[in-house]
């Protein structure tokens, strides 16, 4: 008889499976092969790998033609079978792009709506407002007026304003020197020394360990710190030198091994991964790339003035995208796992059928039913296959 566990016979019942369209139970022998042969039948990799394509799981596949690859690195099929993966997994990651971007763009188009409208009833109000004074100074004109008078005074606010304005503007320069300064400070300060004492900046910006876990943990936190830039509490285009004393010093506050709150593992795990992808180049490139861009949404769909107004709206703009770029991330996961959940109940139901198969063959074995059929064949075939009737 036929061994079941044969890996040969494992790899041809695949194959004729997917042909059949049972991609299910085409994967289950792929797999089975695999297993049962510990991974030394190149064959069954293969078989898993068109099993996986068939089912559109394009990663899978090209991982199963990379074990292949390992084992023959001239097998031109492998080789084949991996080129098409990247090039169907990379349209399927470009569709699901231009479904987000059309997303947003909708949501930006409603936004911009929103926006144009207020713009336009701000345009009619200060309309309305400018006919109203013109009117007023009409109507004081007709009056007499206050005469040179009203323009003394004019004249007088004038040189008030143009006075105020000129002493703003020599502290933006004290302080535009003074940055220049610090930069050039910075760039030439090398020592272990002076490093410390930047820490201790830091240290002193960031406040006590309590105030860093509450800022870390408050409601909502875990889609607050999606933003590794808000869980450092940095600005996204401060350079990498930055960076790692900013992460130094939240150590010093956050470390369990530093800090006895029971909440500092979690806080200090928050700032451990925001760290970790700022460290890639390309992670950070991409992270600061959509904090630009929810600064300039949170900018038009706010529409005013006000600065601190318009960096709560950019803060929830940003929030906004991170959460939905991670909403998706748990979509594809929670995909992945009902996949695997239908396959494996799937496989489960085709053994609870073969094993109930095999009970009854076994049950009409035990009861002697085949014998007999075969037996009262045998007893019709010696009556010349045919019955006696009654009377003759």
């Amino acid at each position: 008889s036929v061994d079941p566990t044969n890996p040969i016979l494992l790899s041809n019942r695949s194959a004729a499976h997917l042909s059949n369209g049972e991609k299910s139970k085409s994967l289950a022998d792929a797999r089975e092969c695999i297993r049962v042969s510990d991974g030394s039948f190149t064959k069954g990799y293969s078989r898993l790998a068109a099993a996986m394509m068939s089912l559109g799981r394009w990663g899978e596949a090209k991982a199963a033609y990379g074990k292949v690859l390992e084992r023959d690195a001239n097998n031109v099929a492998a080789r084949k079978g991996v080129e098409d993966c990247r090039n169907r997994e990379v349209a399927q990651n470009m569709a699901e792009v231009e479904r987000l971007k059309k997303i947003r763009e909708e949501k930006e188009a409603a936004a911009a709506e929103v926006a144009e409208k207020k713009r336009l009833e701000e345009e009619e109000e200060e309309a309305r407002r400018k006919e109203e004074e013109e009117k007023a100074k009409t109507d004081a004109s007709a009056d007499g007026g206050g005469g040179d008078g009203d323009d003394l005074l004019d004249d007088f606010f004038a040189d008030v304003e143009t006075s105020t304005a000129k002493k703003k503007e020599e502290p933006g320069k004290e302080e535009t020197s003074e940055a220049k300064g610090d930069d050039s400070t910075s760039a030439a300060e090398d020592t272990e020394e002076k490093t410390e004492k930047k820490i201790q900046i830091h240290l002193s910006d960031l406040g006590s360990s309590s105030d860093q876990i509450e800022r870390l943990l408050a409601p909502n936190h875990e889609w607050r710190n999606l933003n590794p830039f808000y869980v450092l509490s940095v600005p996204h285009d401060v350079p990498p030198e930055l960076l790692s004393r900013r992460y130094k010093a939240l150590s010093l506050l956050l470390h369990p091994d530093k800090c006895p709150d029971v909440r500092a593992t979690d806080a200090f795990e928050y700032v451990r991964r925001a760290m970790n992808s700022l460290t890639d180049e390309d992670k950070a490139r991409h992270t600061r790339a959509l904090i630009t861009q929810g600064m300039k949404q949170g900018k038009r769909e706010y529409g005013g003035s006000d600065p601190v107004e318009l960096a709560k709206a950019q803060e929830k703009a940003i929030m906004k995208i991170f959460a939905e770029i991670e909403r998706s991330r748990r979509e594809v996961e929670r995909r992945k796992r009902a996949q695997d959940q239908r396959e494996r109940e799937q496989e489960d139901e085709e053994v609870r059928k073969t094993k109930a198969e095999m009970s009854f063959n076994k049950k009409w074995r035990e009861e002697d039913r085949v014998e007999k059929r075969i037996g009262n064949w045998r007893d019709f075939q010696g009556g010349d296959g045919k019955k006696q009737k009654k009377g003759y």
